[in-house]
């Protein structure tokens, strides 16, 4: 699915979340009142996933793409690190061992709930001030994604999703043993392959030097604009 979608399905998922629960406030001492930061981000997302099912079952007119019974009886699977790679690094480096040389820190981490191996639903929480708290809610094409790869249920591995920038693409890293492969939808690969970085970083850097050189000055006005 195109990210771009991705993008625009998750904010207006959480857009959505959002003013149901500032419905629920205004009715009264419901049980999404009161804590909303936490110590630990499993506290963080076990509270996203109370929240979100009492949403699904109070605003029916809410579509998130959920199965609110599937979501109920899912289990979390693992904490997913969510970074975004470094554009001007991507530009600047020839070759990597592994997206992490060119990325941020976690900006956020991911939760997918899973059912007989299916994920249901995620939730990403972000580290604000030493306390986590939610950042966003029923984001379906990531989960779609998810199932596509095949990654979320190894739970002997680490996953990383590396958000590049103007290219507007999700890489899924997955790490076992030291060595991180990858899946993606770029060029001759799908979500499905399982490639090394060496394999896709040539066309992916490539990419991103004919965009800079295609939007590079209007990026750079419309950084001066704003």
């Amino acid at each position: 699915m195109n990210s771009i979608l991705k993008s625009a399905f998750l904010l207006f998922s959480l857009i959505f979340f959002l003013i149901a629960c500032e419905k629920q406030d205004g009715e009264g001492e419901g049980e999404m009142n009161g804590k909303n930061t936490f110590d630990t981000p499993e506290e963080a997302v076990a509270k996203a996933k109370s929240d979100l099912i009492q949403v699904l079952e109070t605003s029916k007119d809410i579509d998130l793409g959920i199965d609110v019974e599937k979501l109920r009886n899912a289990e979390l699977v693992r904490m997913v690190q969510n970074v975004d790679v470094d554009f001007e690094k991507l530009l600047r480096t020839e070759n990597v061992q592994s997206l992490s040389d060119i990325s941020s820190a976690p900006k956020s981490m991911v939760a997918p709930f899973a059912l007989q191996n299916n994920v249901v639903g995620v939730v990403e929480v972000r580290e604000e001030s030493s306390k986590w708290k939610v950042s966003g809610l029923g984001n379906k094409p990531l989960t779609e994604d998810f199932n596509m790869a095949g990654i979320a249920n190894n739970n002997e591995a680490a996953v990383t999703v590396y958000e590049v920038p103007n290219l507007q693409l999700f890489v899924y890293g997955v790490r076992m043993g030291g060595t991180e492969t990858y899946h993606l939808n770029l060029g001759e690969y799908t979500l499905k392959d399982t490639v090394n970085v060496q394999a896709f970083y040539p066309l992916l850097r490539e990419n991103s030097i004919q965009f800079q050189r295609d939007f590079g000055d209007l990026l750079k006005k419309d950084k001066l604009l704003k």
